[in-house]
């Protein structure tokens, strides 16, 4: 056999179908085609038929990642979460207050911002007709962001810079401060105030936090 040859004949073949996106990769666009689709039409008319034929694959492949549809919900708002606190992350470097004022996403632009507290109004708004979404929304969403917020505190009182008798208590009452800026009624509806207003409401329930957890230097 020629040296041609046997290069030819090296040479990895081909066979069948091309390979398929990773488990990764694809469970990330189907969280992105359930959250728009949860936008559009909410809780009711999100069903995984709706989403396996949205993202063109069998629901087999969508109970592969996501088993249920509490599943896919509880994704959605890990998502969303990750927009409403930047946690965990290493902030050891930064100052208190710009610290959490990243943490709180305080830094992004006015349409992000309002697109955000838009999915959270829905997420209200459907969480009041329907309670087996406010289920799952409670414990994915208000308790893990209570928890992360917590462990911040509590790295940072380990690290000197805070003092506080209980960070789960104070992690409550920073949450409880910050939600102040986007209440909403009795329907799941929230006042928007814009963006700026909002930004300055949450920057002074930092100073305020700060003014009393923080260990003068």
């Amino acid at each position: 056999m020629s040296s041609e040859e046997m290069e030819v004949s090296t040479v990895p073949r081909t066979r069948g179908r091309p390979k398929l996106a990773p488990d990764a990769e694809r469970r990330d666009e189907i969280v992105a085609t359930a959250m728009q689709m949860f936008r559009q039409s909410g809780y009711a008319q999100l069903t995984t038929d709706a989403v396996a034929a949205r993202c063109h694959i069998s629901k087999r492949t969508l109970y592969k990642l996501f088993p249920s549809k509490a599943a896919l919900i509880t994704a959605i708002i890990d998502q969303h979460r990750q927009l409403m606190l930047r946690l965990p992350a290493n902030y050891d470097d930064v100052p208190l207050d710009q610290a959490l004022d990243l943490i709180f996403g305080n830094e992004i632009d006015d349409e992000a911002d309002r697109e955000r507290f838009a999915f959270l109004q829905l997420l209200f708004v459907e969480a009041i007709r329907h309670p087996e979404l406010e289920e799952i929304s409670e414990p994915h969403g208000k308790g893990v962001v209570l928890q992360l917020l917590a462990d911040w505190i509590a790295h940072e009182c380990a690290r000197g810079r805070l003092n506080v008798p209980d960070p789960q208590d104070a992690a409550r009452m920073l949450m409880d401060m910050v939600a102040g800026s986007i209440t909403p009624s009795r329907d799941g509806r929230i006042a928007w105030v814009g963006s700026e207003r909002r930004r300055a409401y949450v920057r002074e329930c930092i100073r305020l936090f700060l003014s009393g957890a923080q260990v003068a230097r």
